[in-house]
C-alpha cells in the first residue's frame, strides 16, 4: 500500500468516528463549576474555532463569540468566559488570548489535548476538558464539538438539552457514514453522492455559499476541509450578506468560468431568505460550471448540522482521492511554523 492510500485510508477511518467521538466524554467535565457568565468567548483557530461556529445555533440567550486571533476584542471583560480551544495546546493565537483574558480578570476554561495550554491552566488551578490526543486537529471535531456542547449546557446555555442534541446527531451519522463513501450507493436525503461532486469539483475552483444557521458553520468548515484535505482553495460566502455584494461578481457573459458552485442550505429558511437564495442560484446559473444544492433534512438542530459536516468531510475526501493527494499532511502549515520560529 502506498503512503496515499494510507493516508486516503485514516482519513476515511477518522470521518466515520465523528459519531463515536460526539459521543465521548471528554475528562474533566463533571467538574465543571464556573457560573452563567454574561458572555462566552472561543478563543481558537482551525478545528478548535469551528466547534464555536457549530454550536453557535444551539445557543438560547447567551451569546458565544468566536476569536480567530492573538489577544482579545477591547470590549471582553472581567466576568466574561473565555474558553480556550486549542487541540495540540500549543496554538500561539489561541495562548495570547489566554494570557489576556487572564490579565483582565475573565473566567478562563481550556480545551485541549495537553501541551503548554493545559499546563499553564494548571498554574492558575483553571478546569481543563481534557480531549483524546494523537490525531489531526481537524480530524478530532467530534471531540471538540461534543465537549464545547455540554460544557454549554452545564451553563445553561442551550435551548435544548446536550445530551439529546448530541445523541441526535450521532445517531444520524451513524446511519448514513458509509454510504457516503461507497459510489454504488445511494446518498442520504436524495443528496447528490459526494463522489459525484468531487468528480465536478476536479480542475475547478469550489465556490461555497450558505443559507440558514444550521448551514454556515457547516460551510465554512466545508471550505477547510477541501484546503486540508484535498489541497485545494475555496471561495465562501454567506446568505443574505452575499446578496448585497458577491452576487454582482459573477460574470453576466454567458460563459461558464472554471467553477462549481456547492450551496449548503437549512431545512428551517424564512421564506424570504429561500426566495433569495432560488432567485441567487437562478442569475447567476452561466456563472458555473457545475453546481449543486445539499438541503438539510427537518430534525433537531445539531443533527441537521453534523449532517452537512459529515457529508462535507466526505466530499473532501473524495476530492483527494480525484486528485490523488493524501489528505492527512498538511506540509505549507507546518513549514509556516517551522519558519515562525526557526
Amino acid at each position: 500500500m502506498n503512503a496515499d492510500n494510507q493516508g486516503s485510508n485514516t482519513m476515511r477511518r477518522l470521518i466515520l468516528e465523528l459519531p463515536d467521538q460526539l459521543r465521548t466524554v471528554a475528562g474533566g467535565l463533571d467538574r465543571l463549576d464556573v457560573g452563567s457568565p454574561p458572555h462566552v468567548v472561543l478563543a481558537g483557530m482551525g478545528g478548535s474555532a469551528i466547534a464555536g461556529d457549530l454550536a453557535r445555533p444551539l445557543l438560547a440567550g447567551t451569546g458565544l463569540h468566536v476569536h480567530r486571533d492573538y489577544g482579545l476584542p477591547a470590549w471582553v471583560g472581567a466576568g466574561d468566559l473565555v474558553v480556550a480551544a486549542s487541540y495540540s495546546g500549543d496554538t500561539e493565537e489561541t495562548l495570547s488570548a489566554w494570557e489576556e483574558a487572564a490579565r483582565r480578570g475573565c473566567t478562563l476554561l481550556a480545551i485541549t489535548s495537553g501541551g503548554d495550554l493545559a499546563d499553564r491552566a494548571a498554574r492558575r488551578h483553571v478546569p481543563v476538558l481534557t480531549l483524546p490526543g494523537g490525531l489531526p486537529p481537524r480530524a478530532a471535531l467530534g471531540h471538540a464539538l461534543g465537549t464545547l456542547v455540554r460544557a454549554l449546557g452545564r451553563l445553561g446555555a442551550l435551548a435544548g438539552e446536550a445530551e439529546t442534541e448530541i445523541a441526535a446527531a450521532a445517531d444520524l451519522l451513524a446511519d448514513r457514514g458509509e454510504a457516503l463513501f461507497t459510489a454504488a450507493a445511494d446518498a442520504p436525503d436524495g443528496w447528490p453522492h459526494p463522489a459525484a461532486v468531487a468528480e465536478d469539483l476536479r480542475n475547478r475552483l469550489p465556490v461555497i455559499h450558505s443559507a440558514g444557521t444550521a448551514a454556515h458553520g457547516a460551510a465554512r468548515r466545508l471550505a477547510a476541509q477541501l484546503n486540508e484535505n484535498a489541497k485545494v482553495p475555496a471561495l465562501l460566502a454567506a446568505y443574505p450578506e452575499l446578496d448585497h455584494n458577491d452576487i454582482v461578481g459573477w460574470g453576466e457573459d454567458g460563459e461558464p468560468g472554471p467553477f462549481a458552485l456547492v450551496v449548503l442550505r437549512d431545512a428551517d429558511l424564512d421564506d424570504r431568505t429561500a426566495r433569495r437564495v432560488d432567485i441567487t442560484v437562478e442569475t447567476t446559473a452561466a456563472a458555473f460550471a457545475a453546481r449543486h444544492e445539499i438541503v438539510a433534512s427537518p430534525g433537531p438542530v445539531l443533527a441537521r448540522t453534523m449532517a452537512l459536516v459529515q457529508y462535507g468531510d466526505a466530499l473532501s475526501w473524495h476530492l483527494a482521492r480525484v486528485r490523488g493527494v493524501d489528505p492527512v499532511p498538511v506540509e505549507r502549515i507546518q513549514e509556516l511554523k517551522r519558519r515562525l520560529d526557526p
